[in-house]
């Protein structure tokens, strides 16, 4: 079956795509969606993006704009960028036609008005290639919407003052906009050669996501009524939900009972569905609404099923181990994914790094903990920690927390740099800082 891929671009570029998508077309369909303005690209992406395998935007600007508007894409997304080499070729081309035509009448888009000349005399062209980039990427949405204006505005004042002769830009939009206005205007195009290597890593890219959707995975799914047996009823009430689930939300389950053990085989595309990318656990939420029960979810990928179905077990043990019973995961990596809850969840490597062995022999707390702890000492703003927010993040007790937490002072593994009062009464809470 053939790839989609969707072009959003402008009528501007509509040859030069063309032309560059001309190897690929046994591999892969492409659409062409064209846009007037950027702001326009993120409406295009949203109403779209379900169909495709994957998209190229036209430029780093309109790619920028699309990651602002939409930072929770999910789709492969590539650009067909300009890089500087494509501009000397066309300052080249432009001196050798136009031997009068003078460097610092010049207008170039990622220059925004400088000297040309003084940038070339200086070496510092690349760099100011550099800079326009990093600028672009650390723009506000509203920001990357004025931009075309902006510069726009800018050509126009500076050709009425009689302070340019010409504009190179690779903003399509923009050269519209010059060629309407009658302003001498040098479109960069990117090389085909380059176009062609953008496809094709799109392409592989989107192969590759395939062949993860297609991975196998396993569920492995436990349920108890706080400590009373269960009868065959119950077992057969949980058969029914899970199968439902698996009815209404379209997945492709095999499920497999094993006394109070169910193990649902299915694809890490399927999981990473359910599970919305791992941050939350429909399954877990539909199951203990349909049943009653407490439900623990492991889910578990691997190259086979065999170690798809033992990262499953393994996940399952994180999730009973969890005050509230959240799900986790284990991928094909053996990295720990959890608790899959919402603002809640770590990745955790499953095989201990050197650090955190040494560390685990020092304190005596398990390495997988340490990396827990760790990890939610990295998420505040100066590594600092106390038991009650540790508690909080890993859904353990004070008590516990505070255990883990002097054992790692007692150890050098960190340090006490101060006290905080508590909400309630009682003693002040001490403040710990836990270095990366």
């Amino acid at each position: 079956m053939k790839y989609r891929t969707a072009v959003i671009s402008t009528e501007f570029m509509e040859n030069r795509v063309k032309e560059a998508i001309l190897p690929f077309e046994e591999r892969c369909t492409f659409t062409a969606f064209y846009y007037k303005q950027s702001s326009e690209i993120p409406e295009i992406y949203k109403s779209i993006e379900d169909k495709y395998d994957g998209f190229i935007v036209n430029g780093i600007i309109s790619r920028a704009l699309l990651r602002a508007a939409c930072p929770d894409t999910k789709k492969p997304i590539e650009t067909f960028h300009v890089d500087m080499l494509a501009y000397y070729q066309e300052l080249f081309r432009l001196m050798t036609l136009t031997p009068d035509l003078k460097a610092e009448r010049l207008y170039a888009d990622f220059m925004m008005g400088k000297n040309i000349r003084e940038a070339v005399e200086n070496d510092t062209l690349d760099a100011e290639g550099d800079n326009f980039c990093n600028m672009v990427a650390h723009m506000s949405l509203e920001e990357l919407k004025a931009l075309r204006y902006k510069m726009v505005e800018d050509v126009r004042k500076k050709w009425e003052a009689e302070q340019i002769d010409q504009v190179i830009t690779r903003l399509s939009t923009a050269a519209e906009d010059f060629k309407e206005m009658g302003i001498p205007c040098h479109f960069v195009y990117p090389g085909i050669p380059y176009m062609r290597d953008v496809v094709n890593r799109l392409l592989m890219t989107i192969e590759m996501d395939k062949m993860k959707e297609s991975m196998p995975a396993v569920i492995n799914i436990t349920g108890d009524r706080g400590g009373q047996n269960r009868d065959e009823l119950e077992e057969l009430a949980m058969q029914t939900a899970i199968l439902q689930f698996s009815k209404e939300n379209d997945c492709d389950f095999m499920l497999q009972r094993h006394a109070s053990v169910y193990e649902v085989y299915t694809s890490a595309g399927v999981v990473d569905r359910i599970t919305e990318k791992y941050s939350v656990c429909m399954l877990k939420k539909y199951l203990e609404r349909k049943t009653g029960a407490r439900v623990c979810i492991g889910y578990g990928l691997g190259r086979d099923t065999t170690r798809a179905r033992l990262e499953a077990m393994n996940a399952n043990q994180e999730s009973m181990m969890h005050p509230q019973g959240a799900s986790y995961a284990i991928d094909e990596n053996e990295n720990l994914i959890g608790p899959l809850v919402t603002g809640s969840c770590m990745i955790l490597s499953t095989t201990p790094s050197q650090k955190y062995a040494k560390m685990a022999k020092e304190t005596g707390i398990s390495a997988l903990t340490l990396q827990k702890i760790c990890t939610v000492a990295q998420k505040q703003e100066e590594g600092t920690v106390t038991a009650q927010l540790l508690a909080d993040s890993l859904g353990v007790t004070v008590r516990a927390a505070s255990k883990y937490l002097q054992k790692m002072v007692a150890a050098d593994a960190a340090q006490v740099v101060g006290t905080k009062q508590r909400k309630t009464r009682g003693r002040p809470e001490q403040i710990i800082r836990i270095p990366d």
